[in-house]
């Protein structure tokens, strides 16, 4: 029997015991007979229906010579009150247990339930893969994000990151292969970020990060620090037009209170940045609003 349970049975027998002894020390009144509903109570908590009936049937028994104690040559009327008790006492115990299991049940159950919530919440909010946020919740936290913003100057900056040619990877590696770089390239960049950074999958092959209070310099040096790290992966791509290891195309676009800006348009200046780095020669860092010119290392 294990230590937890011995302790339990020993709780419970000082208890019936202490109970009798309270009950003759007080007769000739039966009312502190109601003490042994105590001892039975604790053996529903501890044993269910099994030992509330069997401790209720033990005080049962037990409270019989003390009803006979009791001064009356009716020894019907006293064998009837012994009775009832011990009726009472183990109907008790069984009920209680089965309340007290039922109850347990019950707990537990809402208990898994709100696990498996949980569970179901979490996923619905991170990409499969990659194991970072997804797309969902990109957009909740860009939506905040913009809430956050008042009309002075306060910056926000966006990055939408595409693979290069990654459909020719695809093609080159396989899919699972192709699986494998995004994994390795999102813990790459995730690696780079800094406090407060937010980077979520966007689907397929594109990735967005959202800088909070970081303004277009700051957000360009991010930007490059990214590109290079993934180029210093050494992912290779022997069919890529731009390298021969993975690179990454990078659009940025930096909003401030003062512009006057939505998500979804912030998101659209991204994508149009993003566009312009593919179409200026891929492997670098547009900005939105700039003239493409500058070369990817």
């Amino acid at each position: 029997m294990e230590k937890k349970h011995i302790f339990s049975l020993l709780y419970i027998v000082l208890a019936l015991g202490l109970s009798w002894l309270i009950v003759l020390a007080m007769r000739p009144s039966t009312v502190w007979i109601h003490l042994f509903y105590f001892p039975i109570a604790l053996a529903a908590w501890r044993w269910r229906a099994r030992g509330g009936l069997i401790v209720g049937v033990i005080a049962g028994i037990l409270a019989g010579p003390l009803l006979f104690m009791e001064v009356t040559e009716n020894v019907n009327q006293m064998t009837m009150n012994w009775m009832i008790r011990l009726f009472f006492f183990s109907v008790f115990g069984a009920f209680l247990g089965v309340l007290v299991k039922k109850m347990h049940n019950d707990s537990v159950t809402l208990a898994n339930h709100q696990k498996e919530i949980e569970i179901q919440t979490k996923f619905a909010t991170v990409d499969g893969l990659t194991l970072i946020p997804n797309r969902r919740k990109f957009d909740e936290v860009l939506q905040e994000e913009f809430d956050k913003l008042s009309d002075d100057d306060t910056p926000l900056s966006l990055m939408m990151m595409d693979l290069d040619e990654f459909k020719v990877y695809n093609d080159t590696y396989g899919h699972l292969q192709g699986d494998e770089c995004l994994k390795k390239v999102s813990s790459r960049i995730e690696s780079l970020l800094r406090p407060g950074d937010f980077l979520a999958r966007y689907g397929g092959e594109e990735f967005v990060l959202i800088l909070p209070v970081t303004d277009s310099p700051e957000a360009r040096e991010v930007a490059e620090r990214i590109r290079k790290g993934v180029i210093d992966l050494g992912l290779p791509h022997v069919n890529s037009s731009v390298r021969s290891d993975v690179t990454l195309s990078i659009g940025l676009v930096t909003a401030y209170g003062s512009s006057n800006l939505n998500a979804k348009e912030m998101l659209g200046k991204a994508d149009r940045a993003l566009y312009q780095a593919k179409e200026y020669g891929r492997n670098r860092v547009d900005v939105y609003g700039e003239q493409g010119k500058r070369k990817g290392a």
